[in-house]
């Protein structure tokens, strides 16, 4: 069920669950992290490491205190909600302690309960002792530094020995390079000087390990008053393995805390070195303040049944206020025909044809006007197939993608990304691709009624005249795709909107289930951009 979330409720309500069913929807293993590491760190991950120094130091205060803890509440899925004295990065920190404290497992047995209860592999192999991935991703995701999709199975895979997966699975599932910046650092944490360079609250940590022992995964969710900063992690002691919060490092210069501990070669020979061989540090850029507005607030229907692509942007804010999988390729099934069309009238003007000749002239036995009018209001494969023949006649279809800004997109196969079509949607409502009357043209097409403008995201024009929607839909049955995109305007204010879903599994949902999902979905929105008084 889809809606804003109401600020009583948590994730875990909105889908109907208790607290400890919440946590075997959250809680994933992960095998090569938290496994043992017998391989250094490869020289092509080693060529490519950057001495990029974190984030100096500021003035401003960070993380939570100590004295602060005893009020909150160990209940997964917190949503942050600021104060009158409460920024709205503070109210991330605070709802990341509560998050994190949901997990917390004073014994072997209750960890591996805990792991057990997640299911990332059909409920077989779970263990406490390789969830260290899945449960960093499970704070930040309930604490809504994440968007609620995110999905913890693929971090249970992740090896970051292998260039592959920084790209396919840290970029296009968790963290995208677009907002996160990604720090390399050779150095051991036990002899790193994060005095000069400390960590905040939100960073994640890929450490690694050379020879005998474990890479392993972290984020970390306070830092006290002294500036030390901490996480909740799965910790082996000699014991079994529980989940606990650990002080990473003193803050005031002491040598105690976790990453001392992990690289202790007396300590750590039989049970495993941790962070010996470096580490990856991913900071959303900005800060918390940066994470989108609406991640933690709008509710998509059936996320663990359905892909969703999705990316909202503020265009006058230049800010994203929600996005599920921005840098995931998908099918977008006829969204694709808006890059087609936009190519096409760039060859057109560069043959110094006018708009009044396109009813004149054309190809492939149509007019050009009859073409267009066929792509963007009919939604024509045949056209889609005469105007992408004209394309590759007078240029490489590619490289014209690729001069779009378009980096992630192609036509054969039809693939694209959330972020690859809000780029492109942003720039022809700035009317950087066209000239002005090239592009008015194509933004009418788009504006054209149709008996269908009323389905998907077309809901949220609800007979509102502040309200202006010029968008393509794209549907396929099989496979299942549901999909819709456009410039949406509400009064003086304009966004970008793409929102894609298609079944993660076939059967598990129906395409009336995602397109009733995306209605909702639209509808929230909608109540949630027009909260802030709109000028008449």
């Amino acid at each position: 069920m889809i809606g804003t979330r109401k600020r009583t409720e948590t994730k875990a309500f909105k889908r109907g669950l208790c607290a400890s069913i919440c946590l075997q929807l959250i809680v994933l293993s992960f095998v090569s992290a938290c496994a043992p590491g017998q391989i250094p760190a490869s020289e092509t991950q080693q060529a490519t490491t950057e001495q990029t120094p974190l984030r100096e130091p500021t003035d401003e205060p960070v993380g939570t205190t100590e004295a602060a803890r005893p009020g909150l509440t160990a209940e997964a899925g917190v949503e942050p909600e600021e104060t009158v004295n409460q920024s709205r990065a503070e109210a991330f920190e605070a709802a990341l302690i509560e998050a994190s404290l949901a997990y917390l497992a004073e014994t072997p047995e209750e960890a591996d309960e805990i792991a057990r209860k997640m299911g990332f592999v059909n409920g077989v192999s779970e263990s406490a002792s390789n969830s260290c991935g899945p449960l960093s991703i499970a704070i930040m995701r309930d604490a809504g530094l994440l968007p609620e999709t995110t999905s913890l199975h693929d971090i249970w895979l992740l090896n970051l020995r292998d260039g592959d997966y920084l790209v396919e699975v840290l970029q296009k599932k968790y963290f995208p390079p677009q907002e996160f910046e990604y720090v390399w650092v050779d150095e051991s944490v036990r002899t790193y000087d994060f005095g000069s360079n400390p960590l905040l609250p939100g960073d994640w940590l890929f450490l690694f390990t050379a020879g005998n022992g474990f890479d392993h995964m972290l984020v970390v969710t306070r830092v006290d008053e002294d500036g030390s900063p901490y996480t909740v992690t799965n910790v082996d002691r000699g014991d079994g393995f529980l989940i606990s919060e650990e002080k990473l490092y003193d803050g005031g210069g002491g040598d105690d805390g976790l990453f001392q501990e992990l690289t202790d070669l007396n300590k750590r020979m039989k049970l495993g070195l941790t962070g010996s061989a470096g580490f990856l540090l991913v900071r959303r850029k900005g800060g918390l303040e940066t994470v989108p507005d609406l991640n933690s607030v709008l509710l998509l229907g059936e996320p663990d049944a359905v892909n969703w692509h999705i990316l909202v942007k503020d265009l006058d804010r230049d800010s994203i206020l929600f996005e599920s999988f921005p840098n995931d390729p998908f099918h977008p099934a006829s969204m694709i025909k808006v890059p087609i069309a936009i190519i096409s009238l760039q060859i057109l003007n560069e043959l110094e044809l006018e708009i009044s000749d396109f009813s004149t002239l054309g190809y492939a036995g149509r007019s050009f006007d009859q073409l267009f009018r066929g792509l963007m209001v009919d939604s024509e494969e045949l056209a889609a197939d005469n105007l992408l023949n004209f394309i590759n006649e007078h240029g490489s279809a590619s490289e014209y993608l690729e001069n779009l800004g378009l980096e992630n997109t192609t036509f054969l196969p039809r693939l694209t990304t959330a972020y690859d079509l809000a780029h492109l949607l942003e720039n022809l409502d700035l009317g950087d691709y066209l000239p002005s009357e090239y592009n008015s043209y194509l933004i009418e097409l788009m504006g054209v009624q149709t008996k269908n403008d009323s389905r998907y995201f077309g809901v949220i024009t609800n007979d509102d005249p502040r309200i202006t929607f010029y968008n393509k839909r794209g549907l396929l049955l099989d496979p299942t795709i549901v999909s819709d995109m456009g410039v949406l305007k509400i009064s003086d204010r304009t966004f970008v909107v793409v929102v894609s879903g298609t079944p993660k599994y076939d059967g598990s949902v129906t395409y009336e289930d995602i397109e009733k999902a995306i209605e909702e979905f639209a509808i929230s929105l909608r109540t949630e951009l027009m909260a802030e008084p709109l000028p008449e």
